[in-house]
């Protein structure tokens, strides 16, 4: 009989059960994949160990990396190349003409310095150099009248893209923001909730009385140094420090064994001799009974299994995740020594001649993956390019993406490399969360369901929002509370006993 079981072998699953383990309780952690991690795990292509998914994490509060430090890991973490990244997008003042039929501009791709002041691709000084080689005149123009609005102009709107057009035009919206929240959240800013992604930014801006001030605030508010970090190595290497840790405490993790449902059990079914236990537990190759459990799988897993102990959650639905392609390249390229594209690209939707939302150049961002890309291979680069939007996942074949990932990869570049200079590509597909929206009649539910003394914990980044420095504090907190509700129930029950 388990004092814990963690149903989800994701970051927020391996960090509940670690904490769990390491407080002396007896775990088992089911994940039905059999590998674990989720998106922050590994892959292996031209002999070289990268990341299959995540990257990086967000430095924001602090919290990943005091987590990181209790790990081990604190000599691991790495920052990025400072150089930053780029924006392509359609440079219609380079071609004019008009295509025959249509009033759709024709244009080369451009590719510019991403404005080094904003949030979420807002600019933050609306004077700076570089916001004008990305906007143009009448857009810069466009943008700078958000000094003259009255601050209640945006204030109340919902979404991110509002916000930001209301206040500094369309232009800011499609070659800035629309890129940032493409590659960042895999979403159209039109539906992104902006307390979902910049909380304080709109009590900021009816404050200071102009977007670019308040987004300027909150960008000075932000510790020095750069606003994502990783781990040498990879971010993959905390999948395996964790999974280490939970083992090393006494914990169990299994692999391969999804869990097809879950119901409370009554007094009726529980044994004298099982005092305390709540919840069973059904896989295909195991029934598990146990005092607390902690859900940790994505919305669409995870609310099937709560409808057995709240039957009204099968009938929500949820906001599908986005689904992200990831194509790697290893490519032996020495004109990528120039760094042409900065650490990589963000895409606007009207740039041609591109398909993919963005390009990471792995081995520029990262010092580790450039020494070891190199390591006997000089010239030798990792790409990484990124495609489908929330709503539009890639229809690409496996093959079909690899061909349109190294034609892009060429666009992106500048540089014309082989087609024999790619030693190696993978094709990953990963579900990305979307930002949190408020849901009342699925928060009321999980809140009663995980009221203190109920043993039960619902963690991931479908309730904490997207990312490690979301994910990782809400599991962190989520688990150490249902702990220390179990201790308190427990003292309870021993008293009236």
């Amino acid at each position: 009989m388990n004092d814990l079981i963690v149903i989800g072998g994701g970051v927020a699953g391996l960090v509940a059960a670690w904490q769990a383990a390491e407080a002396g309780r007896e775990v088992t952690l089911l994940e039905a994949r059999d590998v674990l991690g989720g998106p922050v795990s590994e892959h292996v292509l031209a002999g070289l160990e990268l990341d299959a998914g995540t990257e990086s994490f967000a430095t924001r509060g602090g919290r990943v990396a005091k987590m990181l430090e209790q790990l081990g890991l604190s000599d691991a973490v790495v920052e990025p190349n400072p150089a930053g990244a780029w924006v392509g997008f359609r440079d219609a003042a380079s071609e004019l003409n008009s295509v025959p039929g249509s009033n759709q501009a024709v244009g080369s791709f451009r590719a510019e310095p991403l404005p080094a002041t904003g949030l979420l691709g807002i600019p933050g000084d609306l004077d700076a150099a570089d916001l004008l080689r990305v906007l143009d005149a009448p857009g810069l123009a466009r943008a700078q009248r958000d000094r003259d609005l009255p601050a209640e102009v945006g204030a109340d709107a919902a979404s991110l893209g509002d916000l930001v057009e209301q206040r500094m035009g369309r232009t800011v919206v499609e070659r800035l923001v629309t890129p940032v929240a493409g590659g960042v959240y895999s979403a159209d800013p039109y539906t992104i909730q902006v307390d979902a992604v910049a909380p304080g930014l709109r009590d900021q801006l009816l404050r200071t009385g102009s977007l670019a001030a308040a987004v300027h605030h909150l960008r000075s508010q932000a510790a020095p140094g750069s606003a994502v970090r990783s781990l040498k190595g990879g971010m993959h290497v905390l999948v395996r420090r964790l999974k280490e840790r939970i083992e090393a405490a006494g914990g169990r993790v299994i692999t391969a064994n999804p869990v097809r449902s879950i119901h409370a059990l009554s007094a009726e079914q529980v044994p004298q001799s099982a005092d305390g236990v709540r919840y069973a537990v059904e896989t295909d190759g195991e029934a598990f009974e146990t005092r607390s459990l902690v859900v940790a799988t994505e919305a669409e897993a995870a609310l099937p299994l709560l409808a057995g102990l709240a039957p009204e959650l099968g009938e929500v639905t949820w906001p599908a995740p986005a689904t992200v392609t990831l194509v790697t390249l290893v490519v032996d390229a020495p004109a990528l020594d120039e760094l042409p594209r900065g650490t990589g690209i963000l895409i606007a939707p009207d740039a041609p001649d591109v398909v993919a939302k963005a390009m990471t150049h792995a081995s520029a961002k990262w010092r580790w993956a450039a020494q070891a890309a190199a390591s006997g291979h000089p010239g030798r680069h990792l790409l990484r390019l990124s495609y489908g939007h929330a709503g539009a996942p890639s229809e690409l074949s496996d093959e079909q993406l690899r061909r349109q990932a190294v034609a892009d990869a060429r666009v992106i570049t500048g540089v014309d490399f082989a087609d024999d200079a790619v030693v190696g590509t993978a094709v990953h597909v990963w579900r990305n969360a979307q930002p949190y929206r408020e849901s009342p009649q699925t928060d009321r539910a999980i809140d009663v369901l995980t009221a203190p003394g109920s043993g039960l914990a619902v963690v991931g980044s479908w309730r904490s929002g997207t990312g490690l420095a979301s994910v990782m504090p809400q599991a962190y907190d989520t688990v150490r509370k249902l702990l220390n509700d179990d201790v308190a129930t427990a003292a309870q029950t021993h008293r009236r006993d």
